[in-house]
């Protein structure tokens, strides 16, 4: 079964997407633990409001993971003319995305944060969160696009090294505005807000720099990354569309278990904020090697050993059980030390316990489902099929459950948790029906 040349490429493509994703989200955990100081207020208002740029962050992947299925392809057959171009389509997309999200959060925060909770202090602390944040929905589709299309070329390092950077950056400044230390004043959770605002904006200036600094490939005059015909933007967005389709409708989903989790009590959404970053950190390694996959199986189907593909996505599936099955168990020996770090009344920290262990027992099949779906059907070139499994599971049978068990049954929110993974199931069975078929892989570059 294991293809040693695969396993090494896998491994040297996946360290540096893991460590930018372990960066990413530890600067977001430190952060969380910075705001935690601050109170269930605190931590429920910032969960709240990330939840636009949670929603922004997933269209944006849907862009540029869209987008890189067609560079995966086109690396594969050496066609950079061509990945330029997708670079300019990926730009032009993620950009018009970025900006009715910036002004739905400068012009109507509270709009948004009353779909969640009614909770008044709550609203008037996120809505000063997002008029902060709501620039840097700007800068955020530039790297995503830069950072997806170097990957799918090989050259992950680059993204990595200035993802941390502006991590780092994010971290310093947060410490001295939330606190007041550092010489900075004390602004508390709109000091948080600053500090993601300018750990965003050298991030992206900084991965811009270093493309033509260091000469890469897509270090050429902008009039060329936008010089496609109409005829290549509807073919790549042909392909894109269900991507990003799935992505908010997936991420609409995602909102509407947070407004039910929100509904339920204050405490009930602060320990699904927590539960969140802790989620965030233990999928860092997996994430690593379900991207690096993707990029494989691309390569591999643009240069037309589709056999290939199927055995990256075979041993992969392997490898992120494992990892999830480990990662789970160690989760729910340590739910209570975890629960321990978070300034929370006894209440929230009961339900973050049970909420840590659910989530600890499931690890494996998230994990499996994500290569399912990241890995396979959409670097296979099967978006279709991956947008009506995924969105289409969860609207039909994740939601309805959650409303089920908050507001029928009146179910604790570890409970209601609980009934959500009844979709992931689901989903678990039908993809392995999907990948043993062979109907996922599709050459997209001669189409």
């Amino acid at each position: 079964m294991w293809d040693k040349p695969f396993l090494a490429r896998l491994y040297r493509l996946s360290l540096p997407i893991m460590l930018q994703q372990l960066f990413v989200v530890a600067g977001s955990t430190i952060t969380t633990l910075m705001t935690g100081q601050l109170g269930d207020q605190a931590i429920a208002a910032s969960g709240l409001a990330n939840q636009l740029f949670f929603l922004l962050s997933l269209a944006q992947f849907g862009v540029s993971s869209g987008c890189a299925i067609f560079t995966a392809q086109f690396w594969g057959s050496r066609d950079n003319n061509s990945i330029l171009k997708t670079l300019g389509v990926a730009l032009l997309m993620g950009v018009g995305v970025g900006a009715s999200f910036a002004l739905m959060a400068a012009m109507a925060p509270q709009v948004f944060l009353r779909i969640f909770t009614t909770d008044e202090a709550v609203i008037t602390l996120g809505a000063g969160f997002l008029r902060i944040v709501a620039l840097s929905y700007l800068f955020t589709p530039v790297i995503y696009a830069y950072a997806f299309v170097m990957r799918s070329t090989g050259n992950a390092r680059l993204p990595m090294l200035v993802s941390s950077s502006g991590v780092l950056i994010n971290a310093f400044f947060g410490y001295g505005l939330i606190f007041g230390r550092l010489g900075m004043p004390q602004l508390g959770l709109n000091g948080a807000a600053y500090a993601n605002l300018i750990g965003r904006l050298s991030e992206c200036l900084l991965l811009v720099w270093m493309v033509y600094r260091l000469k890469t490939p897509l270090a050429v005059p902008v009039r060329q990354i936008f010089s496609f015909e109409w005829a290549f933007f509807r073919k790549i967005t042909r392909k894109v569309f269900p991507v990003v389709l799935n992505e908010v409708v997936w991420a609409l989903g995602i909102l509407a278990y947070s407004a039910i989790y929100a509904r339920i009590s204050t405490e009930s959404i602060a320990a699904v904020s927590i539960n969140n970053s802790v989620e965030n950190l233990l999928f860092v390694p997996i994430m690593g090697i379900v991207n690096a996959c993707a990029i494989l199986v691309g390569n591999a189907i643009g240069s037309g050993k589709s056999s290939r593909a199927a055995a990256y996505v075979k041993q992969t599936l392997a490898i992120g059980m494992a990892m999830g099955g480990l990662a789970g168990a160690a989760l729910v020996l340590g739910r209570s030390t975890v629960a321990g770090l978070f300034n929370i009344s006894p209440e929230t920290r009961f339900f973050t316990i049970n909420l840590i262990m659910i989530q600890g027992v499931t690890l494996w099949m998230r994990a499996a489902n994500l290569i399912f779906f990241i890995s396979m059907m959409r670097s296979g070139g099967d978006t279709r099929f991956a947008y009506i499994m995924d969105a289409g599971f969860m609207w039909t049978l994740g939601v309805p459950l959650a409303l089920l068990g908050a507001f029928v049954l009146r179910l604790p929110v570890h409970w209601v948790y609980l009934l959500v993974m009844a979709e992931e199931t689901v989903k678990f069975f039908i993809s392995i029906r999907r990948f043993r078929s062979r109907r996922w892989i599709h050459n997209l570059i001669g189409t």
